[in-house]
C-alpha cells in the first residue's frame, strides 16, 4: 500500500505563528463588524442588559470552544473538524461536518466582500462621493485571492493587521462615547431584568462568536499546532467576549439607555457620531466595518481553501482540490474558490441583485453550518475520551448540557421562526446536507484503500 502519511507535495509546514493563528480566528469571528451592526439587533430583546447577554453567551461559547480545541489538539490537520470528527465518531459524521463547514464558510466568504463594498459606499456617501458596491467587493475578493494563494503566513499576517486596525478604530469610538455620555445606571438594576427577553437575546447573539474554529484549519502549517491552535481558539473567544461586553455597554450608554432607539439603528456607531456633528468619526465607523469585511474575506478564504484541500485529498471531493502549489498552499482549491467568488460578485452586480438579500441568504448557510459543526464537536469529545478509557470531562458534559440545547434551539429558529428568503435558505441547507450524505455514499463506493486509510492517519496534512 502507498505511504499515506507522506503524500507529496504537501502544505508548507511550520509557517504560521500563534499570533497569526489568533488573528485568523478573530478575523473570522469579526467582532468589529458585530459591534458596528448587530449589537442593535440583540438590544431589541436584551435592552439595558445587552452587555450581560454577551457575557452569558460568551461563557457558553467558551465551553464549546474548549471542545473544539480538544479535537484540534488531538488531530491538528488542514481538514480540522472534518478529520477529527471522522476519526472520533464515524466517517459519515466527518463528511457531513466537512460539508457543513464548506457551506458555512462559503456563505461567509460570499457575504464578506459584499458587506465590505456596502460600507465603503456608505463611508464615501458621508463625504459626498459615490461608488457602487460591486467594485469594492471585487477588489476585496481579488486581493484576498492573490494573498491566500501566494503565502499562508503573509495572508494570515495581513488578515491580522487589517482586523486589528478595524478593532482599534471601533475601540477609539467606544472610548470617545463613554467620555461624552453619562452611564445608564439602570443597566445594573435587577428591577430592569426580564428572563424571557434575556434568553431570546441570547439566541440572537450566540452566532456572534462563530468562526473561532477556523484556527484549527492550519494544522501542520502552524509552528506548534498542538499548543498554539487550542490556545488561539480559546483566546479568540475570550477576547471577543471582553470586546462585545464593552461595546454593548458603550452603545447603550451612547443612546442614553434607550434600548429601543438603539434597536432601530442599523449602524449605531455611525449614528452616534453624526448626532454629535462628527462626520469624520462616522466615516471612520463605516470604514472600520469595511476593513473588518476585508479581513474576514482573507481569513475565510484561507480556511475554506484548506477544507476543500483536505476533502479533495481524501477524495470526498475531486482529487484535484487536494493538490498543493509551488508556494506550499492549496492552490487549486484557492484558485477555484477565488474565481467563483469574483464571478459571483460580477454576476450579482450586472444583474443588480440586492446585496442585503444575498447576505441574508448566504448568512443562513453560515449560521446553520457553524451550529452543526459545534454540535458534532461537542458529541465527539466525550466519545473520544471514552475510547481513551477516560470518563467524560466536566467541561465536555457541561458543554452538552448547557450549550447543546441552546444551539439546537437556535438551529430550529431558522425554521419555525423564519419566513421568506430566510426560510427558503434554511430548507436549502437541509437539501445541501442531503447532498453531503450522497457524497459520503459515493466516496465509500469509489475511494481506494489509501484514500480511505488517510482519513485515519496520524499525520493528515
Amino acid at each position: 500500500m502507498p505511504d499515506i502519511t507522506t503524500a507529496s507535495p504537501r502544505l508548507a509546514s511550520d509557517r504560521v505563528s500563534f499570533i497569526e493563528i489568533l488573528g485568523q480566528a478573530v478575523a473570522n469571528i469579526t467582532p468589529s463588524a458585530m459591534a458596528t451592526v448587530t449589537i442593535s439587533f440583540v438590544a431589541a430583546q436584551g435592552g439595558l442588559w445587552t452587555w450581560a447577554v454577551y457575557l452569558a453567551v460568551g461563557l457558553v461559547m467558551i465551553l464549546v470552544a474548549a471542545q473544539v480545541a480538544t479535537l484540534a489538539r488531538e488531530a491538528p490537520a488542514a481538514g480540522s473538524l472534518f478529520v477529527s470528527v471522522s476519526r472520533t465518531l464515524h466517517p459519515l459524521a466527518g463528511v457531513l461536518s466537512g460539508w457543513a463547514m464548506t457551506g458555512g464558510y462559503f456563505g461567509a466568504v460570499i457575504g464578506a466582500p459584499i458587506v465590505g463594498g456596502l460600507f465603503v459606499s456608505k463611508a464615501l456617501a458621508i463625504v459626498g462621493m459615490t461608488l457602487s458596491w460591486p467594485w469594492t467587493a471585487l477588489v476585496f475578493a481579488g486581493v484576498s485571492w492573490a494573498l491566500t494563494v501566494r503565502d499562508v503566513d503573509l495572508a494570515a499576517r495581513y488578515s491580522l493587521i487589517v482586523e486589528a486596525a478595524s478593532l482599534l478604530i471601533i475601540l477609539a469610538i467606544g472610548v470617545w462615547t463613554l467620555w461624552q455620555a453619562p452611564a445608564p445606571k439602570a443597566a445594573f438594576d435587577p428591577a430592569t431584568f426580564a428572563a424571557g427577553p434575556f434568553f431570546r437575546a441570547m439566541t440572537l447573539s450566540i452566532l456572534a462568536y462563530g468562526g473561532f474554529e477556523t484556527a484549527a484549519n492550519f494544522g501542520r502549517e502552524a509552528h506548534a499546532p498542538r499548543r498554539d491552535i487550542p490556545r488561539a481558539i480559546l483566546a479568540a473567544v475570550v477576547a471577543s467576549l471582553v470586546f462585545y461586553v464593552f461595546m454593548a455597554y458603550v452603545e447603550m450608554t451612547g443612546f442614553g439607555g434607550h434600548a429601543q432607539e438603539l434597536a432601530h439603528s442599523e449602524t449605531p456607531l455611525s449614528v452616534l457620531a453624526l448626532r454629535e456633528g462628527l462626520p469624520a468619526l462616522a466615516f471612520s465607523s463605516d470604514l472600520a466595518m469595511a476593513i473588518a469585511a476585508f479581513s474576514a474575506t482573507i481569513a475565510t478564504m484561507n480556511s475554506l481553501g484548506r477544507i476543500l484541500y483536505s476533502m479533495g485529498r481524501h477524495k470526498v471531493l475531486p482529487a484535484a482540490l487536494g493538490e498543493v502549489g509551488r508556494h506550499g498552499t492549496p492552490a487549486i482549491a484557492l484558485h477555484a474558490l477565488g474565481a467563483l467568488i469574483c464571478g459571483f460578485v460580477v454576476m450579482a452586480g450586472a444583474l443588480h441583485w440586492s446585496p442585503l438579500v444575498i447576505i441574508n441568504l448566504f448568512g443562513v448557510f453560515t449560521a446553520l453550518g457553524f451550529i452543526m459543526i459545534y454540535l458534532l464537536a461537542m458529541v465527539a469529545v466525550p466519545v473520544f475520551q471514552r475510547r481513551r478509557g477516560l470518563p467524560p470531562s466536566r467541561p465536555a458534559l457541561a458543554a452538552l448540557v448547557i450549550a447543546g440545547p441552546l444551539l439546537l434551539y437556535v438551529f430550529g429558529e431558522n425554521f419555525w421562526g423564519a419566513k421568506g428568503v430566510t426560510l427558503m435558505a434554511a430548507y436549502g441547507f437541509l437539501i445541501y446536507l442531503g447532498i453531503g450524505g450522497g457524497l459520503y455514499a459515493a466516496w465509500r463506493r469509489r475511494a481506494d484503500l489509501p484514500a480511505a486509510a488517510l482519513l485515519f492517519a496520524r499525520d493528515d496534512d
